[in-house]
C-alpha cells in the first residue's frame, strides 16, 4: 500500500512531467511514462523520492491521433506480458529499463504507469487544446492532470476510489500494463497476498469479475488482468430442464464467470500474472 508521502511525490512527479511537456511545446506525440521511486536513507522521515522514465515506443506505434491511445496501450501491454517462452522487443527494452534503475537504486519499486498526451476540452461552447496525464499506481488509485493551453497551472485530480463512469479513456490500458509488469511491483503484503492494485480490480470473492467501463458502460472490463472487450460469451437452455445457463470467459487470462438456475452465479478467477513454469530439464 502507497503511503500518503508517495502519493503525494507521485502527484508532484506528474506535475513536472507535464513541466517537462510544456518546454518540448504543443502537438507532440503521446508520451508513456514509467515510474518508479526509490528511498533516500539519509532522509530521517524516510521519504521516497519520485522519478518518470520514458518508455521509448516503435516508431510504428508513435500516434498522431490520441484517440487511438487505449488501444496502443492494450497492444503495449500484451507485448509485455510475461511469457515464458518468448521475448518480445517491448518486453527486452522493460527489462533493461528495469536493470539499469535498479542498477543506481536497488531498492527501486515501480508504482505507476502513465500518459502524456494532448487532447481537447471543451469550456463555454468553445474547444480549448489541453495537456493530458493520466495515471494508474500500484493501488488502482487514478491520477488525472490537465493543463489548458494558456494557463499558468494545471488543474491535478487525485482519486482513491475512482467513479467507474468518470475514469480516462486510457485507464483500462494503464491497467493492463499494470497487471503485465506486476512482476517489477514489490510491496509490503505479506507473502502471497496479491499486489494491491491487483486487489483492488477485484476484492471479494462474491464480487464480479466482469465489470463495464468505457463511454455510457459500453465495454466490459476483466477486473482480474483488466483486458477490455476480451471475452468470450454463451447462453443455452439449462440441463436442468428449465431457465438458461451462461458462461463468460477472459480470452487473456482465462477467468470465468457462471450462471444456472441450480447453483446460481458462480465465479472462477484465474491467477494473474500466470505463474511461470519451472524450467524442463
Amino acid at each position: 500500500m502507497l503511503s500518503s508521502t508517495t502519493v503525494r511525490a507521485l502527484t508532484e512527479c506528474l506535475i513536472a512531467a507535464n513541466a517537462d511537456a510544456d518546454q518540448m511545446g504543443w502537438g507532440q506525440p503521446p508520451t508513456l511514462l514509467l515510474v518508479h521511486d526509490w528511498l533516500l536513507p539519509a532522509r530521517p522521515e524516510q521519504r521516497r523520492m519520485m522519478r518518470s522514465v520514458e518508455f521509448p515506443l516503435h516508431p510504428d506505434d508513435l500516434l498522431a491521433d490520441p484517440a487511438g491511445l487505449p488501444a496502443l496501450l492494450h497492444r503495449l501491454a500484451v507485448g509485455l506480458s510475461t511469457n515464458p517462452t518468448e521475448t518480445s522487443p517491448y518486453q527486452a527494452t522493460l527489462d533493461t529499463i528495469i536493470s539499469r534503475i535498479r542498477a543506481s537504486t536497488p531498492d527501486a519499486r515501480l508504482v505507476a504507469w502513465a500518459a502524456c498526451y494532448t487532447d481537447v476540452r471543451t469550456l463555454d461552447g468553445q474547444p480549448r487544446q489541453a495537456r493530458r496525464v493520466d495515471a494508474v499506481d500500484a493501488d488502482g488509485r487514478v491520477y488525472q492532470l490537465t493543463h489548458l493551453r494558456g494557463e499558468d497551472h494545471p488543474l491535478v485530480l487525485v482519486d482513491d476510489t475512482p467513479d467507474p463512469h468518470d475514469l480516462p479513456g486510457t485507464y483500462p490500458g494503464l491497467v493492463a500494463l499494470l497487471a503485465a509488469t506486476a512482476h517489477h511491483i514489490e510491496t509490503s503484503t505479506a507473502a502471497g497476498a496479491p499486489p494491491p492494485w491487483r486487489s483492488r480490480l477485484r476484492t471479494e470473492p462474491d464480487e464480479p469479475i466482469f465489470g463495464v467501463c468505457g463511454p455510457d458502460g459500453a465495454s466490459i472490463r476483466c477486473r482480474i488482468c483488466g483486458a477490455v472487450d476480451e471475452i468470450d460469451s454463451d447462453e443455452m437452455p439449462s440441463m436442468a430442464g428449465y431457465g438458461e445457463d451462461t458462461y463468460t470467459r477472459c480470452t487473456r487470462c482465462g477467468s470465468v464467470e457462471t450462471t444456472d438456475p441450480v447453483f446460481g452465479w458462480r465465479a472462477k478467477p484465474a491467477i494473474w500474472p500466470p505463474t511461470p513454469e519451472p524450467d524442463q530439464p
